[in-house]
């Protein structure tokens, strides 16, 4: 479970926060992120003593402990804001019904295989999106550029990451 949640965590970070000057932006976490005490995997494994670290990474298969291995050193360089950033992501991932949840894992699935460039061109779409109140969000959704410029795939993917958006 702790991978799973992970990889996702990860994916959403890549997707929505390539830029420094957008997390700047972000308002601080909710009521109900400081109530949920941020308990992600990520602190959770940063609490454990070097050795409970290294019996965890031990029981991954190579590949995906040499990944989890580097998602965390990147992760560990973030500047702290961006780190709090993405535990208040992860939050609001886990603050959905399973349903949405899930419907989120999925578009993240479909988001990461796409070709690098419409991966960027989706990523630009969800920082764009991410900066609009609610009602703007629709309203690009349902614009003819947005409908022009991503294909029926890419839209259905940036659709259901919407719900992990900060709210404004």
């Amino acid at each position: 479970m702790f991978v799973r949640k992970r990889s996702v965590l990860a994916v959403i970070a890549m997707a929505l926060l390539a830029s420094p000057a957008a997390l700047a932006r972000r308002p601080p976490g909710t009521r109900s992120e400081r109530a949920a005490g941020l308990k992600t995997p990520i602190d959770e494994f940063q609490r454990m003593s070097p050795e409970q670290q290294q019996r965890a990474l031990e029981r991954l298969p190579p590949g995906q402990r040499q990944k989890l291995q580097e998602r965390l050193q990147r992760f560990n360089r973030l500047p702290p804001e961006q780190r709090q950033t993405l535990r208040n992501l992860y939050n609001r991932l886990h603050e959905l019904p399973a349903s949405q949840q899930e419907s989120v894992r999925k578009a993240i699935n479909r988001f990461s295989e796409q070709a690098p460039e419409r991966q960027q061109a989706l990523r630009d779409e969800l920082r764009s999106l991410s900066a609009l109140p609610e009602q703007d969000r629709e309203m690009r959704i349902a614009s003819r550029e947005f409908r022009n410029s991503l294909s029926r795939r890419e839209q259905g993917i940036v659709r259901d990451m919407l719900p992990v958006l900060p709210s404004h």
